[in-house]
């Protein structure tokens, strides 16, 4: 009985904790996406972005956001490697306190966002520098 207890609570605290850490919907990481590239390229001369698949789910892919005035260009994971010019790359999604965390940059400059929800809308909390993306 004591070994059923056990086990039912470390499963619930096990299921909790993926929630937690996967619990940002396809969504919200579509519309944290829509304010990197935003907020990267609102007043960039460039017509044309290359942005990696790496990291990117097939949903989002398939609705990935709009960028006014900015053509992206998605590049496979395979097609990435030795893509010139090299394509910008998101990571993995974390969850750090209230905040949620993704890096983006290419083989030149890497930049680490943070985003806070503020009732059903997702905001800026600040950019870290990062080493850059190197194939």
């Amino acid at each position: 009985m004591l070994l059923s207890i056990f086990l039912i609570f470390f499963c619930s605290v096990a299921v909790h904790a993926q929630e937690t850490e996967t619990g940002l919907t396809l969504a919200d990481q579509r519309r944290i996406i829509g304010l990197v590239l935003e907020g990267k390229f609102k007043k960039s001369p460039r017509e044309t972005i290359y942005v990696s698949t790496i990291n990117l789910p097939e949903e989002i892919q398939k609705d990935f956001p709009v960028i006014k005035n900015i053509q992206v260009q998605l590049i496979s994971e395979k097609d990435a490697v030795g893509f010139e010019p090299c394509p910008y790359e998101f990571g993995k999604f974390e969850f750090i306190d209230k905040y949620v965390s993704v890096t983006f940059g290419n083989c030149i400059e890497g930049l680490a966002y943070d985003f806070i929800k503020n009732g059903d809308e997702w905001e800026p909390a600040g950019l870290v520098i990062t080493k850059p993306i190197l194939y």
